[in-house]
């Protein structure tokens, strides 16, 4: 892989908005008042979600990577378990891409992502049930 370079980061907070913008429209906010709904958009970007009846946090870094972790009361410890992770990275091409913490490439953002994410919570509910 090749390093991400100075060049680069305008990209990456580019990229890092339009994922932010298609994940919250399909996991809405459910904290009031909403944030983010203005600009500018101050990183890292963090809002609450509820997903089968767990509540779970969104964190998107300026640096190209989205984590889903727990966000109810074990959420409120310093650093909860990721439940989903992915990040930009540059393949051999040296094309930025999106990869799961193996670093594989991940169609993101892409309808398909929504099974995979909802398979990370369900995984997590059975694990604590």
């Amino acid at each position: 892989m090749n390093a991400i370079e100075l060049n680069d980061l305008p990209y990456l907070r580019e990229e890092s908005l339009r994922v932010f913008r298609w994940l919250l429209a399909k996991y809405p906010n459910i904290e009031i008042p909403k944030p983010h709904t203005q600009e500018p958009i101050e990183f890292p970007i963090r809002w609450k979600t509820e997903q089968m009846g767990q509540i779970f946090e969104w964190v998107i870094s300026d640096m190209g990577s989205v984590t889903l972790r727990l966000g109810g009361l074990e959420g409120n410890r310093r650093n909860p378990a990721p439940i989903f992770y992915l990040s930009l990275r540059k393949g051999e091409e040296g094309k930025l891409q999106w990869t799961d913490p193996e670093g594989n490439p991940i169609p993101f953002p892409d309808p398909s992502i929504l099974v995979e994410i909802q398979n990370r919570v369900q995984l997590y509910i059975d694990s604590v049930s």
